[in-house]
């Protein structure tokens, strides 16, 4: 999610704004702290455009 995130341009915050989702999840998915839904993924993912199984790749 990071790397996707990045090629945006975009902060936490502001793919926290374009998702819905808060910055602070958005930092605990990156850091791959605690349990995170599909539905935050859901969100991410369509806010970066990328398909969710993307963001379900531990690589990313």
């Amino acid at each position: 999610m990071l790397y996707y995130r990045r090629l945006k341009g975009w902060t936490q915050g502001e793919l926290g704004i374009m998702s819905g989702v808060s910055r602070a999840r958005i930092s605990d998915i990156e850091c791959g702290k605690g349990p995170y839904n599909i539905e935050s993924l859901m969100l991410i993912a369509k806010a970066l455009d990328v398909d969710i199984t993307v963001l379900m790749d531990n690589k990313n």
